[in-house]
């Protein structure tokens, strides 16, 4: 047996069984079993097609030093299944590739309790096929035709076809024929109405987008992420909870019964549907097929999502922000590095209390939408030391109360509130994050505490069950 082996370079988004199968044709040998010796070290591997193992063994052999990360991350189903899984878990699924033992790697993406079909298909693209012969002299399996959702090419928006024959058995190598007369294949999909196809290419190309991202998104816990949205789609009540048989049905009337069912994905079928696991605290990854159609479904695409959750996670863009004390000589300058987010109980939507070292603080509600929001102040919450200087200064200049508004930048009643001598170095404290609510104040040695009243819970019981008798009644 060889120690080392000369795997073909790569092309882009080539899958790596396709790799070794067009390493098999080019060695001349007979058997597949002794072409995996040669890759893998080993015959005792099966060549799987979306997470295979041995990775690191497949590294060493090689004679054009590809690292096993990058396999996995450009030729693998990896970036597929990772953004969607708890991160300690995408990291054991990734040792296990590099492994000599993945035996449970499908377990723990969840692929073998999904019911979406999984069966190790080789699909292509006819537009791909006659481009690859053109640019590199001969066709490749790619990775995103291979993926579980996509039918449509992303780049073509041609329907999928899959090889009939010739066909390898389950330890064999199947390899993309030269030329159209040496195989037969048929549509993956067909008879399918114009705004079906349409779907399925828009779906084909928030997969492509997923899979191509250098920085993997981490999307386990979507729920976070997708919140703002669901409340200004009216999908969350007053009290923050998911209104789930309105978002089940939906997603439904928007794509449709019949992709729905194509895609294995109606949530309308189980009692305990996939829409409420997404929606829900996360306790065990869902398909990710499934966490795109809802997030399209929610954004139009997962491109606007990226781009909606950078603004939600930073609603209020990144440091430095503005000091919006006109009191001050830095009054618009970019100084302030203090900002405590909080969420609006009525709207759901973000709200910045932003602290200068000045002393002045002031928060807006956000998320912003253009720069100039930046320099919009709603509601201010410590006029600080400056602020304070600069009335008494103005008082004293004999200005008038108007005035004096104008320069500082409030309203006359503020000032004149503030100049009749109530001290405006805080209007409203400011709570430090994770604080701890303050005791109750000591009581006076000389006061006596007034006797404390006792409830009685029974009578209380009573009268509050007869209440609820008649509005009950009233009912």
């Amino acid at each position: 047996m060889n120690e080392w082996c000369a795997l073909p370079i790569p092309y882009p988004d080539e899958l790596l069984y396709s790799v070794i199968a067009r390493y098999h044709i080019r060695s001349n040998n007979t058997s597949p079993k002794w072409t995996l010796r040669e890759v893998f070290g080993t015959d005792n591997v099966i060549p799987t097609i979306d997470l295979p193992s041995h990775l690191d063994a497949l590294s060493r052999r090689n004679v054009v030093q590809i690292m096993a990360d990058e396999w996995i991350n450009r030729h693998t189903f990896y970036t597929y299944y990772a953004p969607f899984l708890p991160d300690s878990l995408a990291i054991r699924v990734k040792a296990l590739m590099r492994s000599t033992d993945g035996s449970g790697i499908h377990a723990l993406v969840g692929i073998t309790a999904s019911t979406i079909d999984q069966t190790n298909r080789l699909w292509f693209c006819p537009s791909c096929y006659e481009q690859d012969i053109q640019r590199y002299g001969e066709p490749y399996w790619h990775r995103i035709h291979q993926l579980p959702g996509v039918y449509l090419c992303p780049h073509h928006r041609r329907v999928l076809h899959e090889l009939t024959s010739p066909l390898s058995d389950r330890h064999g190598l199947n390899v993309l024929p030269i030329s159209r007369h040496m195989f037969r294949s048929i549509a993956v999909i067909e008879d399918l109405p114009n705004k079906l196809i349409d779907r399925l290419s828009d779906i084909a190309e928030d997969i492509h987008l997923l899979v191509q991202q250098n920085k993997l998104p981490a999307l386990y816990d979507l729920r976070k992420a997708i919140l703002p949205r669901l409340t200004e789609k009216g999908f969350v009540t007053v009290l923050s909870r998911i209104r789930q048989q309105k978002l089940c049905e939906q997603p439904v009337l928007f794509y449709g019964r019949e992709l729905l069912d194509l895609l294995d994905s109606d949530p309308l079928e189980v009692r305990y549907s996939w829409l409420e696991q997404s929606t829900r605290t996360a306790r065990r990854a869902v398909h990710p097929l499934r966490q795109l159609l809802l997030i399209r479904f929610l954004y139009g695409s997962f491109r606007e999502f990226l781009n909606r959750t950078d603004v939600t996670n930073a609603p209020f863009g990144n440091a430095p922000w503005p000091c919006l004390n006109k009191a001050a000589d830095h009054y618009k300058n970019l100084v302030v590095t203090q900002c405590d987010i909080t969420r609006c109980s009525d709207t759901g939507q973000p709200v910045g209390t932003f602290v200068c070292s000045c002393g002045f603080s002031y928060s807006r509600r956000g998320p912003d939408r253009s720069e100039e929001e930046k320099y919009y102040r709603g509601r201010i919450k410590s006029f600080g030391p400056i602020w304070s200087d600069k009335l008494k200064q103005c008082m004293q200049e004999g200005m008038s109360y108007r005035s004096t508004a104008e320069r500082l930048g409030v309203d006359t009643n503020t000032v004149i509130k503030y100049a009749n001598g109530k001290s405006p170095v805080r209007e409203v404290p400011l709570k430090p994050k994770h604080a701890k609510k303050s005791g109750t104040a000591p009581t006076p040695k000389n006061t006596r505490k007034s006797p404390r009243m006792r409830v009685d819970w029974e009578k209380r019981d009573l009268e509050l069950s007869w209440n609820v008798e008649q509005v009950c009644k009233a009912i």
